[in-house]
């Protein structure tokens, strides 16, 4: 069962695996990345920040789909962490379960602005977070556990591109 799919574009460290191990209770982590997946040395990166005990697996966006079609992976805590709206998008589109989307972390770049503590959304950001929305998906803006939630169409009504 997905607990949670996270949009983060560092995909897994510290602050993330173990702030959000204490508040969900997680068995698993499934990175779907096909950048990461593609790339040894980032996966022992990301390896190297998983919680003791927890299997981690950093696939692609399809095959992390697959995997999260699994029947063994059904019965466990599932976290997801992808790294921008677009990905979480395409993964959403490839399996069946309809997990909260939370809003994490998005770094600042030239074409990106402000939306809230940690997250700054571009014109392409913006289109997919609001397909998201417009399937029911429930999309939450909050950077840890300790932090606020925020409510995604009250802070998408203030930022235009």
């Amino acid at each position: 069962m997905i607990l949670k799919l996270r949009i983060d574009e560092r995909l897994l460290h510290g602050q993330v695996a173990y702030s959000w191990k204490a508040a969900l209770a997680y068995d698993a982590i499934v990175i779907a990345s096909d950048e990461a997946a593609a790339d040894d040395l980032r996966k022992t990166t990301i390896k190297l920040c998983c919680p003791d005990g927890v299997k981690l697996a950093t696939r692609s966006i399809e095959d992390a789909a697959k995997l999260l079609k699994n029947d063994k992976l059904a019965k466990m805590k599932v976290f997801v962490i992808v790294a921008n709206p677009k990905s979480a998008q395409r993964l959403l589109e490839l399996i069946d379960d309809k997990p909260v989307v939370n809003l994490g972390g998005m770094q600042k770049e030239d074409h990106k602005v402000f939306f809230s503590k940690a997250v700054y959304v571009g014109k392409e950001d913006l289109e997919y977070l609001d397909i998201m929305n417009e399937k029911g998906y429930k999309i939450e803006v909050q950077e840890v556990p300790s932090t606020s939630v925020l409510n995604f169409n009250d802070l998408r009504k203030k930022v235009t591109l």
